[in-house]
């Protein structure tokens, strides 16, 4: 295979397109109205450090996973399980990738609480893939507290208090993301290929993570609609697309296409058109009043 596929190949096992995930970076910035501020330099770096962190976790994830995966139709074609990645590449591109990252927490004044929290994200990160996804619920909240610390890290880089409101409508949102991809495994595989592709889905039912989805959804609105009920008049009315976004994609999971929430997202109109909509409205509001 020529070099530049090989590296191209390579690159997958980093899953760029799941990196928007470390956006959420920038939330603490952009809902305390100080989006264009010095500190935005600093949060975009470390946008790009917790983006090499994912890189290393979904290596250590895919490797761990590249016999499950071929019970799955869309990972059986992931790197490691196709073969088109072998084990010594993946360490020399994670030994790029921790060259790069430790040269970057040198080189830049990264607050010290911004570290520690990047330190955290790792552990858990590892633990996930060795330990933690093998139990039924634990794993979800995992996956939830992961995108908890992404808050965490982006208030810490850009030295803005996180509020409550916001730590909370993101962790019942990432619950509500994490349960719809266990619902759609359970569609799309079958319950016994499911089990065997994870181990956590032997404890798993429709009739159990339905209601739970339903929930998540449900308590993220309130918690939601408390939030914009604290700031200012206009804000109150952003939880109408906020509603409609939520609803639209349990629909969307209902019908078996909630397994890659990311490609979800892009790939459906009515939920992207939605989430413009919400996010140019808040920017007015935040921004122009």
């Amino acid at each position: 295979m020529p070099p530049k596929s090989k590296f191209r190949i390579s690159l997958r096992l980093l899953r760029p397109h799941q990196w928007i995930k470390n956006l959420l970076l920038f939330s603490p910035l952009f809902f305390s109205g100080n989006l264009i501020d010095p500190s935005l330099y600093i949060t975009c770096l470390g946008v790009i450090v917790f983006s090499l962190i994912s890189g290393l976790g979904y290596i250590l994830n895919d490797w761990i996973d590249r016999e499950k995966d071929r019970f799955h139709p869309d990972k059986q074609n992931r790197p490691f399980c196709s073969g088109a990645v072998t084990g010594c590449d993946a360490i020399v591109l994670s030994s790029a990738l921790c060259f790069i990252l430790v040269s970057m927490l040198l080189i830049f004044n990264f607050p010290g609480k911004f570290i520690l929290y990047l330190a955290a994200y790792f552990v858990l990160t590892v633990s996930y893939s060795l330990y933690l996804k093998k139990k039924i619920i634990l794993e979800i909240f995992t996956i939830a507290f992961g995108f908890v610390l992404r808050i965490l890290a982006g208030g810490a880089v850009s030295s803005v208090a996180i509020s409550s409101w916001l730590f909370l409508t993101v962790f019942f949102i990432a619950m509500m993301i994490s349960i719809a991809k266990r619902v759609n495994e359970l569609k799309e595989l079958g319950t016994d290929i499911a089990e065997k592709h994870r181990e956590s889905q032997v404890g798993y039912s429709l009739n159990f993570l339905n209601p739970m989805l339903w929930s998540c959804g449900s308590v993220t609105l309130v918690v939601y609609g408390l939030y914009a009920v604290e700031h200012s008049d206009l804000v109150v009315y952003s939880v109408l697309p906020a509603t409609y976004g939520i609803f639209r994609f349990i629909f969307l999971s209902d019908l078996g296409k909630g397994s890659d929430p990311i490609k979800l997202f892009f790939s459906d109109r009515q939920l992207l058109l939605t989430a413009l909509i919400f996010f140019l409205f808040l920017t007015i509001v935040i921004y122009a009043s």
